[in-house]
């Protein structure tokens, strides 16, 4: 009798703090902004131990067809604006121009839109760790979601000899702010600190700034 209850208890107990992928996917999706219908604004700073280097993007996208983003660095000062099948490139510098066509491939060098890892890829069963902390498996690496706030708080991965660690920082209102990914080779370590000051729906982004 009291082993059938004991056993009855851990089953309780166990399913209290069960979650499946599908719960988590979902969670995640509240808060999120489709690519195609986002405005951003980020500063990814890149140090080593050489040397940092700044870089400063305005991206948004408005519908499958229209994107407008630029780029301020050291190195480059750029406008590119996509509008259906052209695409007009300006050197922020120079003022110079030039319109080319387009052939609809994403800029994947920028594709920032991106978020949530669990968008793509295989991924276990989250494994309750403990408190709010579960942990997901797949291919992208180990994955460890808050079930409390209901977003990820940082992936881990090995890669051809790289320790990838990616971690995620929240505002007050539970919106990201900023990830941090260190990547470390042979004892050398480089990191990726990208800030996120505007992530909002492009709606109010004026159209005429599409125009060419």
């Amino acid at each position: 009798m009291y082993k059938k209850m004991f056993f009855l208890f851990c089953f309780v107990f166990s399913q209290s703090f069960a979650l499946t992928l599908e719960q988590v996917k979902s969670s995640l999706k509240e808060n999120f902004i489709p690519k195609d219908s986002a405005e951003l604004q980020l500063r990814v700073t890149v140090k080593t131990v050489a040397s940092t280097s700044l870089t400063d993007m305005h991206i948004v996208n408005k519908g499958p067809n229209k994107s407008y983003m630029e780029i301020r660095s050291s190195l480059l000062n750029q406008r590119s604006i996509i509008n259906g099948d052209r695409m007009k490139i300006i050197d922020l510098a120079t003022r110079e121009y030039k319109i080319i066509a387009y052939n609809g491939e994403v800029l994947k060098d920028y594709s920032y839109g991106d978020f949530n890892p669990l968008d793509s890829g295989k991924w276990s069963a989250p494994k309750y760790v403990s408190q709010e902390w579960y942990l997901i498996e797949g291919e992208a690496g180990s994955l460890y979601y808050n079930s409390k706030y209901k977003r990820v708080e940082k992936i881990h991965a090995i890669k051809n000899n790289a320790d990838v660690l990616t971690t995620f920082e929240y505002d007050a209102n539970n919106k990201l702010r900023k990830m941090i990914v260190s990547v470390e080779v042979n004892g050398k370590e480089t990191t990726v600190i990208t800030e996120i000051f505007k992530m909002r729906n492009s709606k109010d982004f004026p159209d005429r700034l599409f125009e060419f």
